[in-house]
């Protein structure tokens, strides 16, 4: 199948006004972040189910994309940061997703399958894999390249097809859909504002005056990560935050000592003194909850042992089922059920657990 290359806002309109309102598309993204906060979408593939068209994104308005994805089923692999990458670029996100991931996971699988294991192992097809760390923003694009995000859809509807199949007749396909809309739903609460010190690697062995500095030091890094379009590890890293949260900070020069560099200083050191001085007499948020005690540990082990044998009978592999963490939040307060053990997890795993509790 020989892929179609989009590089006009009018043909990419034209396509789209051409598509039923209901018409799946099976999408992938390139896009580059390594140097920015926000993702930078170089290209979209979109197989209709005819044809295979590589829209390129550095040609394009973004907002003609919106009417592309706004109602339709768009079809994925491991979708979360292709979301992000849409959202970034054209200002909004899908409403319906499906990815075959989740997919794959509720039929067995395990769940970080990657989509060219999938394709090998179902299809018989090896995907070449040498274009995956290119420059995606840089053009001409390869012949290489083209081809590589040929592959990224090309099996796509035929793999749906078999997962889709399959869940049905597991009697999973509601699972799926749950699970989809959960995955959108955490794509759009990522995107908002929120209590970013809970983040920071190290939070949790802090308290009262160094937590309040931490919050204003933290927000401070996302704001400005965003304002100049910048990993937030280039802005301040994490072990820095925590140094500058622990320190009796008083001046520039406590500032250097703690390996800010120079040029951040001068950039920078005025923002945080002052943001240090002022947060240093704020109310603390409430602070990470510590480590489990060793009974609660004991406890967490005996629900994954119950939790594993479910996964079996199920065929199912006990992380797709329940994460770690979601148990440990269950055994800290059992009478708040983490929001991933509602819907179909709730009876058939949830309940049997809180009855162990």
């Amino acid at each position: 199948m020989a892929y179609l290359w989009c590089d006009s806002t009018d043909s990419l309109r034209d396509w789209a006004d051409g598509l039923a309102p209901d018409q799946p598309l099976y999408l992938d993204t390139e896009f580059m972040r390594e140097r920015t906060y926000f993702p930078r979408l170089a290209l979209v593939q979109v197989h209709d189910g005819e044809h295979i068209r590589l829209i390129d994104t550095t040609r394009v308005d973004p907002p003609a994309l919106v009417p592309l994805f706004a109602e339709r089923p768009l079809i994925m692999h491991a979708c979360s940061e292709d979301l992000e990458a849409l959202a970034s670029f054209a200002g909004a996100y899908p409403e319906r997703v499906r990815d075959t991931q989740i997919a794959a996971a509720l039929t067995g699988e395990d769940m970080q399958v990657g989509y060219q294991r999938l394709v090998e192992n179902r299809m018989g097809v090896s995907l070449a894999k040498g274009a995956t760390r290119t420059d995606w923003l840089k053009r001409p694009l390869s012949e290489e390249q083209l081809l590589y995000a040929e592959d990224d859809v090309k099996y796509l509807p035929e793999l749906t097809e078999q997962l889709q199949a399959e869940l049905e007749r597991l009697g999973r396909l509601d699972w799926w859909y749950e699970e989809c809309a959960r995955l959108r739903d955490d794509a759009r609460r990522r995107a908002e504002p929120q209590a970013v010190w809970r983040q920071v690697k190290g939070a949790g062995h802090l308290q009262g005056r160094e937590l309040a500095v931490l919050e204003a030091l933290a927000d401070w890094r996302e704001a400005t990560a965003r304002e100049r379009d910048l990993p937030k590890g280039f802005v301040l890293r994490d072990n820095t935050l925590l140094d500058l949260s622990r320190a009796a900070v008083r001046g520039r020069v406590d500032l250097q000592k703690l390996g800010l560099h120079p040029r951040a200083i001068r950039r920078d050191g005025d923002a945080l003194l002052a943001l240090i001085e002022q947060a240093a007499k704020a109310e603390p948020p409430a602070p990470l909850p510590g480590p489990l005690d060793p009974e609660q540990r004991g406890t967490v082990k005996a629900l994954r042992e119950r939790v594993g044998r479910i996964a079996e009978e199920l065929s199912l592999k006990p992380d797709v089922l329940v994460r770690r963490r979601w148990l440990e939040a269950l055994v800290r307060d059992p009478d708040a059920l983490p929001e991933p053990l509602t819907g179909w997890r709730e009876e058939l795993v949830a309940r049997p657990l809180r009855e162990m509790l």
